[in-house]
């Protein structure tokens, strides 16, 4: 079974699964990708600077919308009006 132990696997493996979708939407479309930050997963003084990382590494490529769970949903409500 794979777990993250250490910040930087999570933010290595967001990072890379961001970075992908983002060359396959700029060919095929939009894609999503959903970060789950669980307790568990995220909530722990040796994994939070995984956020902190994947989050500036969104901001500096600039391509990515950072959006909660109701913003998504109101997007495609609107979309669908």
């Amino acid at each position: 079974q794979t777990r993250f132990v250490r910040a930087a696997d999570f933010a290595g493996y967001v990072r890379d699964a961001t970075d992908w979708l983002l060359e396959e939407a700029a060919r095929e479309g939009p894609r999503m990708l959903s970060v789950g930050l669980h307790l568990r997963m995220i909530g722990r003084p040796g994994r939070i600077g995984a956020l902190e990382d994947i989050l500036a590494h969104l901001r500096r490529d600039g391509r990515a919308w950072i959006a909660t769970r109701e913003q998504i949903a109101r997007h495609w409500i609107a979309a669908a009006a």
